[in-house]
C-alpha cells in the first residue's frame, strides 16, 4: 500500500515538474511572492505585470515559481497568465517598430522616397514617350522623303539619259551642218569660179573680134 503511494507521489511530482512553463503576471497588479503559499508568509520579492517567471508548481489558488534570478516562492494562481499581457506586448511591438525604423527609416519618409521616385519615373516615361513619338514622326518624314528621294533619282537618271541623247544628236546634226556648210561653200567657191572664168573668156572673146576687126 505504501508503495503505491510512494509510485503516486512521485507520478504527481514527475507530472508537475514536466508541466512547468514560462507564464506571465497579470496586468495591472503588483504581486507578491512568498516564501510559502498563505497570504500571512514571508514575502520573497514584488513582481509587477508584464515579469515572467518559471511554473515549478500549479495549484489552483496558490503556484510555486521560479524567479530570473532563481529564487523560489509562491504567487496566487488567478493572477497568472500564460498569454503576454496587452501592455507588454505593446511595448515589444514599440520596439521592434522602432528596430524596424532604425534599420529602414521611417514610413512617411520611404512614402516620400517612393512618390518621389514614381514621379520620377513617370516624368521619364512621359519623356520617353515623347521622343518615341517625335522618332516615329521622323521616320516616317524620312520614309516619305526616301522614296521622293527615289523618285527624283530615277527621274534625274532618265534626263541624264535624255540629255545624253540629245547630245548625241545634237553633234550629229552639227556635223551634218559642218558637212552642209562646207558643201554649200565649195558650191558657191566653184560657181564664183565658173563665173569669174566665164567672165574672162567672154573678154577674151570679144577683144579678139575688136582686133580682127581692125585688122580687116
Amino acid at each position: 500500500m505504501n508503495r503505491f503511494v510512494l509510485i503516486g507521489c512521485w507520478i504527481l511530482l514527475l507530472a508537475a515538474t514536466s508541466w512547468a512553463e514560462n507564464v506571465y503576471v497579470s496586468e495591472n497588479i503588483r504581486l507578491t511572492v512568498r516564501k510559502e503559499p498563505g497570504n500571512d508568509k514571508k514575502i520573497v520579492s514584488i513582481l509587477v505585470s508584464g515579469d515572467q517567471v518559471n511554473v515549478l508548481q500549479f495549484g489552483d489558488e496558490w503556484t510555486k515559481i521560479r524567479l530570473s534570478d532563481d529564487k523560489e516562492g509562491w504567487v496566487l494562481s488567478r493572477f497568472l497568465s500564460t498569454q503576454m499581457p496587452s501592455s507588454v506586448a505593446l511595448k515589444v511591438l514599440e520596439k521592434k517598430y522602432t528596430d524596424l525604423v532604425a534599420q529602414t527609416g521611417t514610413p512617411q519618409e520611404d512614402f516620400r522616397r517612393l512618390k518621389e521616385e514614381n514621379e520620377k519615373l513617370a516624368a521619364e516615361q512621359q519623356n520617353c514617350s515623347k521622343q518615341l513619338q517625335s522618332l516615329n514622326d521622323n521616320y516616317q518624314t524620312l520614309k516619305m522623303d526616301s522614296q521622293d528621294v527615289v523618285k527624283l533619282r530615277a527621274e534625274y537618271d532618265d534626263a541624264l539619259a535624255r540629255v545624253a541623247e540629245q547630245g548625241k544628236k545634237l553633234e550629229v546634226i552639227e556635223a551634218e551642218i559642218g558637212k552642209a556648210t562646207f558643201d554649200q561653200n565649195f558650191k558657191w567657191f566653184l560657181a564664183g569660179g565658173g563665173v569669174l572664168l566665164a567672165g574672162f573668156l567672154i573678154g577674151f572673146i570679144t577683144r579678139r573680134k575688136r582686133s580682127y576687126s581692125l585688122i580687116r
